[in-house]
């Protein structure tokens, strides 16, 4: 099976750009609701989904839901999950953001990081001129994360690298080391775990350290 031959609506989030991984996951959850009463149907459209979205580890996630005894309650439960912790994790670093005070910098692409810095004081997201001025906070996104690294779009790594810098993301991108492995595309890069000052996981501040531990901990 390939796109072409995908319902509309998993065709369209399997082309989109722009919104970002998890902004996708919904979009492959939703179209895939109309499935959930013909298993045999849903397991033969979501098997290709992994390779046709190759750097998103929620993908693992979803398709173990959707191959499971009962994959309707298995699905929605991840969706309505996914959008709780998507507000959880947007409204801890936000408030994380307002106590360091200061500026932020951001790497690309991820709705939460959008969100984040939307809520952030006007002119203190990018600005030019402010290295040098402390504090300065980064902000990145996941596409994946491993009991030891993380899969991010190019520039996270050199981010991470200059100022402290949280990743703010969901237990949906968490995957095994032998998932994580096989994950990615040309416009991603792997960085270490530990290079991020913290992760804001499902709206919990936690260490790198821990959220290794917990992406170890998934079979």
């Amino acid at each position: 099976m390939s796109a072409p031959t995908l319902s509309p609506l998993l065709t369209a989030a399997v082309q989109d750009r722009t919104s970002g991984a998890t902004g996708v996951a919904r979009q492959v959850l939703d179209g895939l609701a109309e499935f959930v009463h013909d298993p045999v149907t849903l397991r033969a459209v979501v098997a290709p989904l992994p390779g046709l979205l190759p750097g998103y580890a929620s993908m693992w996630h979803i398709a173990r839901a959707a191959n499971a005894d009962d994959p309707g309650p298995a699905l929605r439960a991840i969706r309505e999950q996914l959008d709780r912790d998507v507000e959880a994790s947007v409204a801890t670093a936000t408030r994380l953001l307002h106590q360091r005070g200061g500026w932020a910098r951001t790497a690309p692409s991820s709705a939460l990081v959008k969100a984040v810095a939307a809520q952030l004081p006007a002119g203190t997201v990018d600005a030019p001129g402010t290295e040098g001025l402390l504090p300065v906070t980064g902000i990145a996104g996941a596409d994946a994360i491993s009991p030891t690294r993380v899969l991010n779009i190019k520039g996270t790594l050199a981010l991470a690298q200059s100022i402290p810098t949280i990743v703010v993301t969901t237990s949906l991108k968490l995957a095994p080391e032998r998932v994580f492995d096989g994950l990615g595309s040309p416009l991603f890069e792997r960085i270490p775990l530990s290079a991020f000052w913290a992760v804001v996981l499902d709206g919990e501040l936690l260490t790198p350290a821990e959220v290794g531990r917990r992406a170890a901990a998934l079979r």
